[in-house]
């Protein structure tokens, strides 16, 4: 596996596979925040416990939090270079294997809209609404596609693949 250079990340494209709000990395986010409430908690609360017992809470949930919001999946295309690697950043540290990009042909953005609805649990209100998300699709000369992106705005979507398809003198389909 190589390592991957941070300063490659200005000059090429990069995806995120992360997404701070929903998922695994909602829970890390809910980790921070309680490790900072209990680090916070002996000022304005009053109880038994020991301040090491609070201070080891506080920091084993905020470190945790920190672990699981920064681990995720990408992936990055080097335009000069000619070649790509999907990679998994685990607290920072990027490992994956760089790849030949083969000639693409093809950038198409679509997009789908459905009907969410969350489970009634009882507890919290039955809510549903109407979700567009959008997604790039990259194609080689082959009917499926090498990448698939996925945006939650469709003007971000769109943006990235003109990009795309500028540095990788493909077709774009909108």
């Amino acid at each position: 596996m190589d390592r991957v250079p941070r300063d490659i990340y200005m000059k090429n494209f990069h995806y995120k596979k992360r997404n701070l709000v929903a998922g695994p990395h909602l829970l890390g986010t809910l980790l921070m925040v309680a490790g900072i409430f209990a680090l916070l908690s002996p000022t304005f609360l009053e109880g038994k416990s020991s301040i090491e017992r609070v201070f080891a809470v506080g920091i084993g949930a905020l470190l945790l939090g920190l672990v699981i919001t920064f681990t995720y999946g990408g992936t990055l295309i080097d335009f000069k270079q000619k070649r790509f690697i999907e990679y998994l950043s685990i607290g920072g540290y990027r490992t994956g294997k760089w790849m030949p990009l083969p000639d693409l042909i093809k950038i198409k953005v679509i997009s789908k809209s459905q009907l969410v609805t969350n489970k009634p649990n009882g507890i919290s209100p039955t809510l549903s609404g109407k979700v567009t998300k959008s997604k790039i699709l990259v194609y080689p000369n082959s009917p499926s596609p090498l990448f698939s992106f996925d945006y939650s705005n469709r003007d971000s979507a769109v943006k990235n693949a003109k990009r795309l398809a500028t540095k990788l003198n493909a077709e774009l389909v909108i």
